[in-house]
């Protein structure tokens, strides 16, 4: 890929989302000590779009890279758990994408998943990576909390078909958010097999009207009777809630 010169410093052309492969890592990644902290990889060029520590994963975005975010651990973390807690994102995204596919829930969306090498001067004893993930125009937190109060019955179908599969998905509000397009966006990919004994939507369902969480409730009923997820999707598909009975905790 040609390069752009500005100032003395390289970047790379615009890129688009569906072809990472296309990044030139070595004008995007050129400085070995860009993630010993958040403001290392701010003062490389990216911006920091997580208000999260150090020690969190740290999320961020670059001018020449459109539609694309890039998440990376600090250096403190050993480089074999980062690539380890990469690997479960991008197979959590892709056991994710095709479930969605599958069952054709055409209300949720799961954003694509990549594993990039970094350039050898990241590390000499071990290949080096970043987390490569599709940016997907989300709602802000406030404003999914409040699409959730009265979420379409066909939206809340298809979310509870998915958590009803993949039991150890974190439902708070940030990690089950709204796209700009309605949709909910399935942005929390890691842990897409572990198990759980807490309650289904036990975070968003706070968010939900009684009508909303009684209709929750009914649907995984009917899956956890049929476990058809199709069938439970096509039930509820345009349906209105009439209930006027209440649920003191969600399902």
């Amino acid at each position: 890929m040609k390069l752009a010169r500005s100032r003395g410093r390289r970047y790379c052309h615009i890129v688009a989302f569906d072809d990472p492969a296309s990044i030139d890592v070595e004008a995007l990644f050129r400085d070995g000590d860009m993630f010993e902290s958040r403001e290392a990889w701010s003062a490389a060029g990216f911006a920091l779009i997580e208000r999260s520590s150090d020690g969190k994963i740290m999320v961020a975005r670059h001018p020449a890279v459109r539609g694309l975010l890039f998440k990376k651990y600090a250096n403190t973390v050993g480089l074999s758990d980062q690539r380890e807690n990469y690997a479960s994102r991008v197979e959590g995204s892709r056991r994710l994408r095709s479930f969605v596919d599958a069952h054709h829930l055409s209300r949720v969306v799961v954003p694509r998943k990549w594993l990039l090498d970094l350039p050898r001067r990241f590390s000499r004893k071990a290949t080096a990576h970043v987390l490569v993930v599709e940016q997907l125009d989300l709602r802000s937190d406030a404003q999914t909390k409040e699409a959730y109060r009265d979420i379409e019955p066909a939206v809340l179908a298809d979310l509870c078909v998915v958590l009803y599969h993949f039991r150890g998905m974190d439902s708070i509000a940030k990690n089950l958010p709204f796209v700009a397009d309605g949709r909910i966006g399935l942005v929390d990919t890691e842990h897409w097999d572990r198990s759980s004994s807490k309650p289904y939507l036990h975070h968003v369902g706070g968010h939900m009207s009684s009508a909303r969480r009684s209709l929750a409730e009914k649907i995984f009923e009917q899956l956890e009777a049929a476990g058809d997820a199709w069938e439970v999707t096509r039930t509820f598909d345009g349906e209105e809630d009439t209930s006027s009975s209440s649920s003191s905790s969600s399902s």
